[in-house]
């Protein structure tokens, strides 16, 4: 009961730790992309896709749901600091975003079936940017104009896991996917005789997704190896139905607010694909190497695509080390470690120029008994340019996650 009362505090207050990230890029499409929110995903760069794992919920393949066999809940909380740099002026922004939380329970053992649920990020706008204008005309008054964007898209989910013939495992979910995006622009005067305003567009989207994934059986007796205990393929695709989404446009001249347009079109998400491969070596010793693909220059808002949007091209590598729980194993040889790399040609084009991301991760879980775990994730990541009149940024996150182990809705085997 304390488990549930503290999560309900987190979903209902997790607007209160909300801030602004500062990344101008985000004013593009639907903002950065969310592809996990746990700790433990974080540390491996986001990896993971062909990896069976009994101690973590991910939603980035459902098909790894099959090896659950205690009853989990999850949730995390990520810590944010960007620096941002251009060819003149550099600045430092942070803030802290509640990353979601899963519920999930075995179903049968025998038959791979695991049940998850839970309410995630998918993407994220949170953007300011100031601009201070000196007109050449004298009559006309020195002026500041600021933009800010926030918002993103979350997605509510339920799925199961299912093992076919041969070791191959499906898993699938229903999405719902809801949120805001709010873009405002402020001009405000030096002189005090002209009227600072406002313009506010602001976009309500809605609609329902499916993610679908498969993991492979175990190829490890294909290399008669006693050093190769696992080796599997995976492989994901996220598909979006396009959103209803209502539009407004209003214009605030700091006297009375004035809606000057208002109306319903479409959003179209497109696909994501994503395949990987999943190695582990003397039980303790496990690889995974990712690859995403999302072709971002068919988004479309009201039939319209966007000239700074691309497709997305997303390398992974993961390492982690976790040494198996025996009787007797002492606190100190149940931890966890993991490192990561990661290579991203990103959604966004920008005055021509591609912008790439190159993340560094690294992460640790420490047992809190028996299923239980306290996550830490830490990822440095390089963004874009100062080329080309652009920004560089500089990421820096640790994401905090507890993972809660229960045998909870077991039937008794006779």
């Amino acid at each position: 009961m304390k488990i549930i009362k503290i999560i309900f505090f987190l979903v209902v207050y997790s607007t209160i730790l909300f801030s602004q990230s500062s990344s101008t890029y985000t004013r593009n499409g639907i903002g950065d992309l969310n592809y996990t929110y746990s700790a433990r995903s974080l540390g491996i760069a986001q990896s993971g896709l062909a990896m069976l794992n009994d101690s973590y919920v991910e939603l980035i393949n459902p098909a790894s749901w099959s090896k659950l066999r205690l009853t989990r809940i999850e949730f995390s909380l990520v810590l944010n600091g960007v620096e941002l740099s251009d060819n003149s002026n550099t600045a430092f922004y942070s803030d802290a975003d509640f990353k979601g939380f899963t519920f999930a329970f075995p179903i049968s053992a025998k038959y791979g079936i695991g049940f998850a649920s839970g309410l995630l990020p998918y993407s994220r706008v949170s953007y300011q940017v100031v601009e201070s204008t000196n007109p050449i005309d004298p009559a006309v008054s020195n002026y500041t104009t600021s933009y800010t964007g926030e918002g993103g898209l979350s997605r509510l989910f339920m799925g199961a896991s299912y093992r076919l013939p041969f070791q191959w495992i499906l898993g699938a979910t229903l999405e719902y996917y809801f949120g805001r995006q709010t873009y405002l622009s402020e001009v405000e005067f030096d002189n005090s005789s002209f009227r600072p305003s406002t313009y506010e567009t602001d976009y309500r989207s809605t609609g329902f997704g499916t993610t679908i994934g498969i993991i492979s059986q175990n190829f490890a007796s294909l290399f008669n190896s006693e050093t190769i205990s696992n080796l599997r393929l995976g492989v994901s695709v996220n598909l979006i139905s396009d959103l209803d989404t209502d539009t407004s446009l209003t214009i605030n001249p700091k006297t009375v607010a004035d809606t000057i347009f208002s109306g319903r079109t479409k959003m179209h998400i497109p696909f994501r694909i994503a395949g990987g491969v999943s190695l582990e070596l003397s039980e303790k010793y496990n690889f995974n190497l990712d690859y995403i693909y999302q072709p971002w220059s068919e988004y479309t808002l009201g039939g319209v695509t966007s000239p700074n949007l691309r497709d997305v091209h997303r390398f992974a590598l993961g390492f982690e080390y976790a040494k198996k729980v025996e009787p007797g194993s002492t606190n100190w040889e149940q931890i966890k470690w993991r490192l990561g790399l990661s290579y991203e040609l990103t959604q966004y084009i920008i005055n021509k120029t591609d912008i790439t991301q190159f993340s560094a991760t690294a992460g640790v879980s420490f047992p809190l008994g028996l299923g239980n775990s306290f996550d830490l994730g830490l990822e440095f990541a390089l963004r874009g340019t100062t080329e080309s009149n652009l920004i560089k940024e500089n990421f820096y996150r640790v994401n905090i996650g507890i993972s809660f182990g229960e045998l909870w809705f077991q039937t008794v085997q006779r």
